[in-house]
């Protein structure tokens, strides 16, 4: 079994029964970047625990248009619509770079819940989360620039680092998969690059972006 220490530190109140009963039930493995993990109309059968890399979660327009709704770090929740009602997935969730992954079967997890409330409570609280995170996300889209957008996107990327003096570097996403994660055009975030490059906010070098002035790009974003 691969090490899922990332997994129960989202379970606050587990003694170490239900930890080991948890860990038992854990099937863990690694997923290429574009790795599909579920679809919308797909009745889910496993609810997923995000250990490395970065997913996201995302809805199609009938027009072919993707909108972002998360980007999840680890350690990070997905697919829990496995566990409501019909289990119907509503989203689309795809690994934006390589990932590992720690799923459990949705009838294996409701047993999981029904033995230890506490567990069930915890679970709670992370799709609360969730959800406070994807209303913010879509206020933004409503109510804030693109600019503004594409900063506050490129110090999440970042891990929003606290020491606003380094540079910081994350991996370079196609200007398609950056407009998508922000609900804008790509041509608009092209222009949004171009004008924080010559703000000397960012620079863009092979296959990464530095982020060279955190703190100007966290006054934009606000």
């Amino acid at each position: 079994m691969s090490d899922t220490r990332d997994v129960l530190s989202l379970f606050h109140d587990l003694g170490p029964a239900a930890r080991a009963d948890l860990t038992a039930l854990l099937q863990v493995a690694s997923y290429p970047s574009g790795h599909i993990f579920h679809l919308p109309n797909e009745t889910g059968t496993h609810v997923f625990f995000l250990q490395q890399g970065r997913v996201r979660i995302y809805k199609v327009s009938p027009e072919g248009r993707a909108l972002t709704l998360l980007v999840l770090h680890p350690p990070g929740l997905f697919g829990e619509m496995a566990l409501i009602g019909a289990g119907m997935h509503d989203t689309c969730a795809e690994a934006m770079t390589d990932c590992t992954v720690a799923r459990i079967e949705r009838e294996a997890l409701r047993n999981f819940l029904g033995r230890y409330p506490a567990a069930a409570i915890d679970l709670m609280e992370l799709m609360g989360s969730r959800l406070r995170t994807m209303e913010q996300r879509l206020a933004d889209i409503a109510f804030k620039s693109v600019p503004q957008r594409l900063a506050a996107l490129l110090l999440d990327l970042a891990g929003d680092p606290t020491d606003d003096t380094a540079p910081m570097k994350i991996v370079r996403y196609t200007h398609q998969q950056l407009a998508e994660m922000i609900g804008a055009y790509r041509e608009t975030v092209t222009k949004a690059l171009g004008d924080m490059r010559e703000a000397n906010l960012i620079q863009v070098i092979d296959d990464a972006i530095i982020l060279t002035d955190p703190a100007q790009l966290r006054r934009l974003a606000s």
